[in-house]
């Protein structure tokens, strides 16, 4: 490791995302309510790719919460990266439709009934237990088409705010600055000046260049949602739900960071 970037205390890079996060959406971390928070990845490709029906998302150690979910189509790369980020799923977390008409009686009944919290969409834990319960290979070949498909696939990451917009933008490893990955680097001039500015208080400078790129709205890679980021303001006023959200190629895909529910 080079002297000229220590490994801060744990304490210390932790206020050094959290004041880098707060110039990002816009307000300082601090100022959310105390809940617990995910970050989702949503959108038009999941389904069109047919990564919504891959086998890993329904493997009893998957739905269990005991062994992440790894799809190596689904990434995280702002523009000028020179390494791919490949996003880390929580399966048991991450929220399912079903199509009761496809499963046995018994478990179809209950996969009909609302569920406590999410309404039609049943939780990965939830979904587990319930075939679980009935002796169901949610993973079988015999089930037809889209007998279930994920909705919202969470990225995997603990419950506080930081951490869902560090595991959101790809920084859920990093111990110190000489892990951030690597910045805009020559693909610099791809992000906006509006995109600089945002981050232009973030202290440390190869921070600062990597998330840069997470604040363009124009970019066609992974642009900032700045209508979100106005609903985002609106609903302070309410619960909060919302706090950021970006647009991944050209609306293909969406990364959300709201409050997690259940």
């Amino acid at each position: 490791m080079s002297d000229a970037h220590p490994t801060p205390p744990a304490d210390t890079w932790r206020d050094t995302l959290a004041q880098a996060f707060g110039e990002v959406v816009g307000r300082p971390l601090s100022s959310f309510p105390d809940v617990p928070y995910g970050a989702y990845y949503t959108g038009n490709f999941l389904a069109e790719s047919e990564m919504d029906q891959e086998p890993a998302w329904v493997d009893r150690a998957a739905l269990a919460g005991e062994e992440p979910v790894r799809l190596d189509h689904l990434l995280l790369t702002p523009p000028g990266d020179c390494d791919e980020t490949v996003l880390v799923f929580d399966a048991s977390r991450s929220l399912f439709t079903v199509d009761p008409a496809a499963f046995p009686a018994g478990l179809a009944e209950e996969l009909a009934a609302p569920g406590p919290v999410h309404g039609d969409l049943l939780s990965g834990a939830e979904l587990g237990r319930i075939a679980g319960r009935h002796g169901v290979d949610l993973a079988s070949a015999g089930l037809p088409g889209r007998a279930w498909t994920v909705r919202e696939a969470r990225i995997a990451s603990g419950d506080t705010l930081l951490d869902a917009l560090r595991a959101a933008t790809g920084l859920h490893a990093t111990t110190g600055p000489h892990d951030v990955p690597a910045g805009l680097g020559d693909a610099a001039d791809e992000v906006g000046e509006e995109a600089h500015e945002r981050v232009a208080a973030v202290r440390d400078d190869g921070l600062r260049d990597y998330l840069a790129a997470f604040c363009d709205p124009e970019s066609h890679d992974l642009a900032l949602s700045l209508h979100a980021m106005r609903d985002a303001e609106d609903d302070e006023e309410t619960d909060g739900t919302l706090v950021i959200r970006w647009e991944g190629a050209v609306d293909q895909y969406e990364v959300t960071v709201r409050r997690a529910h259940g």
